[in-house]
């Protein structure tokens, strides 16, 4: 029978990351950890070899479960553990609705009935359902998310949504870990199977949308962070060292930060080309064309 130390690393290494939040695999560690404790103690004096062989498989296990963060997740009550969530359920949770509304495609009828009114266009915060024929949704249920904005391109207004059970880049939100922004590639423009909803009868004034246009700027000699969206407010994703030149394909209105150089407000944010990836302009020197620095 292998020693329990080694157990519990091989268990960690088989079992994928994401599944260690949920309560199955988080109990099973639990218990082996305990159980590893208890053995520890009760262990004779041990050879040298033994010693050597129990700090390998503790430092094995040190990389795979690396910061106190992550085991303060492990090790949190399964009641106040993220949970997968099928993207009905995150804008469910996201709004604090608790009755039933149907499947995605179905929540047209269910939506009216718990305060939210459909309005035209595709606005930021608007709910979005996505019927079945919408290409990019489930072809049964449809899909349901949170529009983070629009861009423009040749005419056409296309949607980032933010979802759950949609693919992409996971983080956590409104209880559910795999929450992501998704760039949908179907134009919206006179679709009749896609609609938005806002919660009231006032609906928020339209998003500002994405410019697109092509050129670079110099990094600040202190580097700087890219973010997931045009905000302060966005999980940061890169780091880019000093006075590096950056190229860039889009610019969009974002929080404002204050420009290290002029110490004024600017709300621009740079879209790294070729990524969802954005870099405020007050950290960089240059400017977008035809841009100025508060909307």
């Amino acid at each position: 029978m292998q020693p329990l130390f080694l157990r519990l690393v091989l268990f960690l290494r088989k079992t994928p990351f994401p599944s260690l939040m949920q309560y199955q695999s988080v109990q099973k560690t639990k218990q082996l950890l305990i159980q590893l404790n208890t053995e520890m103690k009760t262990l004779a004096p041990i050879k040298s070899s033994f010693k050597k062989t129990v700090a390998s498989s503790l430092l094995s296990l040190a990389t795979i479960v690396p910061s106190i963060a992550v085991l303060s997740q492990l090790f949190a009550s399964p009641s106040h553990a993220a949970n997968f969530c099928q993207c009905v359920g995150y804008v469910k949770n996201r709004f604090g609705i608790t009755v039933a509304v149907g499947n995605a495609k179905d929540m047209i009828h269910s939506l009216p009935r718990l305060g939210f009114t459909r309005v035209n266009s595709p606005q930021a915060g608007a709910v979005v359902i996505m019927q079945p024929s919408f290409r990019g949704s489930d072809p049964t249920y449809g899909h349901v998310g949170i529009v983070e904005r629009t861009s423009i391109r040749n005419g056409s207004t296309f949607l980032t949504v933010r979802g759950s059970n949609q693919g992409g880049r996971w983080f956590t939100e409104s209880n559910c870990y795999n929450v992501a922004l998704v760039d949908f590639a179907n134009p919206v423009n006179g679709r009749t199977d896609v609609s938005y909803w806002v919660k009231g009868n006032t609906p928020t004034p339209p998003a500002n949308s994405i410019r697109y246009v092509n050129f670079s700027s110099i990094t600040a000699s202190s580097g700087v962070n890219g973010r997931s969206g045009p905000g302060s407010n966005f999980p940061i994703v890169r780091y880019s060292a000093g006075n590096q030149r950056v190229y860039f394909d889009a610019w969009q209105y974002g929080t404002t930060q204050r420009d290290l150089w002029l110490g004024t407000p600017d709300a621009r944010w740079y879209r790294i080309s070729g990524t969802n990836q954005w870099i405020s302009s007050a950290v960089v020197f240059g400017n977008a064309p035809n841009s100025r620095p508060m909307p």
